[in-house]
């Protein structure tokens, strides 16, 4: 666990944007998005074809949208 500080108006925003019941945590791991590792990803795909390589990174994106 861990301690986050908050301008008064970041704290409202969230309070704001965050569901009924929903914790400030699951909010955050819900909304926030991760980190790409593009060097793996793209060395992940080095023996595809194009049309493969294409259909993984639509589908990639789809999961961060």
């Amino acid at each position: 666990m861990a301690n986050v500080y908050l301008t008064d108006e970041a704290y409202a925003r969230l309070k704001a944007a965050k569901k009924e019941g929903q914790s400030f945590s699951d909010w955050v791991k819900e909304n926030a998005k991760p980190h790409i590792d593009w060097d793996q990803f793209v060395g992940c795909c080095k023996d595809m074809d194009i049309d493969k390589a294409m259909a993984e990174m639509k589908k990639e994106r789809r999961r961060y949208l």
